[in-house]
């Protein structure tokens, strides 16, 4: 296949998976775009040129593209552009294909610029299964936590204990946070103790800052913009985290892990690697390193010295699994399954 036919074919894709994640209108702009992608623009001779893998599995050209044109919108230009966005009623596909067109041609070095960082979707609501595991080593070890997350764009997912949470009819989470997180739950509520965050540590290979108004633009542009809940939400979780910032180090995944997390531990704390729809994104031989060091450490651990590792990733074509390995031991569980945009939370524990 030419790699005309598959950048076109990952906005195809892309379009399936918006409009299952309750997106029609993002769905509708990436049908739209495959085919108004010509090597006329800078933009468009990247895009269909691109070497690697242009999906959602690898390097997400589509939802970098989708990213570029919210922002646009977002600031006001163009108004051809801002007019097809919600509130405003979606074109037709043929009308939006010629906007966009329109668009890259006008924006071209612009939006070719945003080509060049993977998408941040640092999406809040996935804290609501990762606190449930939270819960799970909590209670399994008695021990307070240490959490050192990979992939952490703007770390909100690594201040999961300032937000609220409904987990299936249980309360959690620090009561009345502006962010409030109930996914639909089937299965019973997680038992779990309370979890105490003593110590936090993030990474990300292009982390955003949070103290920085572009960035933060940014980390509102990859959030679809037919979904105001979700923009409600991102909005909420970043007041949130400016109190109080966790700092990104930038970094690769494998290099981090192998420097911050090393022997001696400290005694009293189960420290938790976890991540969330980040590690299908990295090398092979970066999670082949990530999985050997985390042996190495869980080799050497003790009850008072446990090891975590928790992981919200998707799995083939099953969907996101929440899994758990804890050290001593080792064995990984299959803690619960969702969806990506943590809407939904089947609880298996």
């Amino acid at each position: 296949m030419s790699t005309d036919a598959v950048a076109r074919d990952a906005f195809a894709q892309q379009a399936v998976w918006c409009a299952r994640l309750g997106s029609p209108f993002t769905a509708s702009l990436m049908a739209a775009i495959g085919p108004a992608l010509d090597r006329s623009t800078l933009t468009g001779r990247t895009i269909l040129d691109w070497q690697g893998q242009a999906d959602a599995r690898a390097d997400a050209v589509p939802l970098r593209l989708a990213g570029a044109l919210h922002a646009l919108a977002r600031r006001g230009a163009p108004e051809a552009l801002v007019r097809a966005y919600p509130p405003h009623p979606t074109p037709d596909l043929g009308a939006l294909r010629r906007i966009v067109a329109e668009t890259i041609a006008g924006q071209d070095e612009t939006i070719a610029a945003w080509l060049a960082s993977p998408p941040q979707t640092n999406e809040v609501a996935r804290s609501a299964v990762l606190h449930a595991g939270f819960m799970e080593i909590a209670a399994a070890t008695g021990l307070p936590l240490a959490l050192f997350e990979l992939g952490a764009s703007a770390g909100l997912n690594a201040i999961g204990d300032r937000y609220a949470y409904d987990l299936g009819g249980r309360r959690a989470g620090k009561a009345g946070a502006a962010v409030l997180l109930a996914p639909t739950w089937t299965g019973s509520p997680p038992a779990g103790d309370e979890p105490r965050i003593v110590a936090r540590r993030a990474c990300d290979r292009a982390p955003l800052d949070i103290g920085k108004a572009v960035d933060r633009e940014r980390l509102m542009a990859y959030v679809w913009a037919d979904q105001a809940e979700r923009l409600d939400r991102m909005q909420a979780a970043i007041a949130i985290a400016r109190t109080d910032p966790v700092p990104v180090e930038p970094a690769d995944a494998a290099d981090w892990v192998e420097t911050v997390l090393v022997s001696p531990p400290p005694a009293g704390i189960v420290r938790v690697l976890f991540h969330s729809i980040a590690y299908q994104y990295f090398p092979d031989a970066t999670k082949a390193r990530i999985a050997a060091h985390l042996e190495r450490l869980g080799a050497a651990a003790g009850r008072d010295t446990p090891v975590a590792w928790l992981a919200f990733e998707q799995f083939a074509d099953e969907g996101p699994r929440l899994t758990l390995r804890l050290w001593p031991g080792g064995t990984e569980r299959l803690l619960a399954r969702g969806d990506a945009h943590g809407r939904a939370v089947n609880w298996l524990a």
